[in-house]
């Protein structure tokens, strides 16, 4: 191809002029770290000498001619770096030292060209290979990525600051007590927590049969059904099968929707739930063992259709990005990836997760945090952390359908809670009394909290 013969984007003159300006002022180093990074520089020698610059810096010493060729001597780099002929050349290059963050945005430029284009020329390699098609996206979104990142992560003013956070707690007062963000659909919830918001990270975990992904299906209905734009993961059931379950949620019964045995009464309910469900923006992906690269690429694309809300089910099914790393360290990992896609997207993002075996083997069988399974990181990664509970699903006379005296069987099965383990901006540790219907498959509050 044409660009492997070309020299890629550069300017010599610009490294020369920005290193030079650390001999003028040494101020001039705080500059070049704020605009550009080390690696930004297209000549490695020039790299090594701001590296040692650098060093000099941090240990309070002086930065000139003389302390330059000692550290890159004592390091074996003196003569890769052209000598100290080279050193004095740019101590006498740079035209003037207050514009060196000038020269910085020129060289940060270049490399994001050359970023692009390396990047690029992958996925077109990529392209051709076919059946790569995923990847090859993955790769002009890495290319992409870095520069919007740049624009939208600058330092802020304090009096910018004020000035939002003063618009904020205005709007707080006057929709004193109100949901601010999105709704769980859950009321009860939704007074203790005031909702969603962007850039949580919220995880909901339990034990096989506890209602985790009904639960996060029911959040997405509830935002879907009051117009937000919202996307599930599925990587435990099919895209169907999610599709079912949230149709069960306007009261049409679940097993006569998998057994196909739907009752007359029942083709009216299913034939409005479907005409709820046909506006919203919610695309499925049930792809299996996604991996978190892909997942970032897909939901990136969908921010673009003004995505608010973002469900997962379940971390433990993502794929490593290193197959040799434990699951601990995998599992800390995906969960770094997905608080930072909350924050850079600014949408709420909702993973379910496993809990250990262990609380099967207590008496007291609600979960508290140290029962994540392969934690690794969830614990502080996460902003919020619901536990669903439902005693039913450890009662014997519950699996065996018994209903006496003693027991009864409709009512013991409705009884659920959501236990608020952790809460960022709120008060833990609490356990908001709901309703499981779980012939719909949907949470309801029991009373107001």
């Amino acid at each position: 191809m044409d660009c492997d013969r070309k020299l890629p984007p550069q300017s010599i003159e610009s490294e020369m002029s920005l290193l030079g300006a650390v001999f003028v002022s040494r101020d001039a180093l705080d500059t070049i770290h704020s605009v550009m990074q080390v690696n930004d520089l297209y000549r490695e020698s020039h790299r090594k000498i701001l590296l040692a610059m650098t060093t000099l810096a941090d240990k309070g010493e002086p930065v000139d001619i003389i302390t330059m060729t000692n550290i890159l001597k004592g390091r074996g780099e003196l003569e890769e770096c052209g000598g100290g002929a080279y050193l004095y050349t740019l101590s006498d290059y740079v035209p003037m030292a207050e514009n060196v963050a000038h020269y910085c945005r020129i060289v940060a430029d270049k490399a994001a060209d050359r970023s692009l284009i390396f990047h690029a020329t992958d996925a077109v390699n990529l392209a051709y290979q076919g059946g790569k098609t995923d990847e090859a996206i993955a790769k002009l979104e890495s290319a992409i990525q870095p520069s919007i990142d740049k624009q939208g992560n600058q330092p802020v003013q304090m009096s910018v600051s004020l000035q939002q956070a003063v618009s904020r707690i205005e709007f707080r007062h006057e929709h004193k007590g109100q949901i601010t963000g999105l709704t769980y659909g859950v009321d009860a919830l939704d007074q203790v927590t005031l909702g969603l918001h962007p850039g949580d990270l919220v995880i909901v975990a339990g034990r096989p049969s506890m209602g985790k992904t009904a639960f996060l299906l029911n959040i997405l209905k509830s935002a879907c059904g009051e117009g937000e734009p919202g996307m599930l993961f599925s990587l435990e059931m099919s895209r169907l099968d999610n599709v079912d379950r949230m149709a069960a949620s306007y009261s049409v019964p679940y097993q006569r929707i998998r057994s196909g045995r739907l009752e007359n009464d029942d083709w009216p309910k299913l034939t409005k739930a479907m005409g709820n469900m046909h506006g919203w923006t919610f695309p499925i992906d049930d792809t299996p063992a996604i991996s978190l690269r892909e997942l970032r690429a897909k939901a990136r694309r969908q921010k673009r259709q003004g995505l608010r809300v973002l469900g997962i089910d379940y971390m433990q099914l993502m794929a490593l990005s290193d197959p040799r790393m434990s699951r601990v360290q995998g599992l800390g990992e995906i969960s770094r990836g997905l608080k930072q896609l909350a924050k850079e997207l600014d949408i709420t993002v909702i993973a379910l997760s496993q809990l250990n075996r262990s609380v099967d083997s207590r008496q007291d069988k609600r979960p508290v945090m140290s029962d994540l399974r392969e934690s690794g990181e969830i614990e502080q990664d996460a902003d919020v952390i619901l536990f669903p509970y439902r005693p039913a699903a450890y009662c014997d006379k519950c699996r065996d359908k018994v209903d006496d005296g003693d027991h009864n069987l409709k009512e013991h099965q409705a009884k659920a809670e959501i236990i608020i383990e952790k809460q960022r901006a709120g008060e833990r540790n609490l356990s908001i009394p709901v309703v499981w219907l779980g012939e719909y498959q949907r949470f309801e509050s029991l009373c107001p909290y």
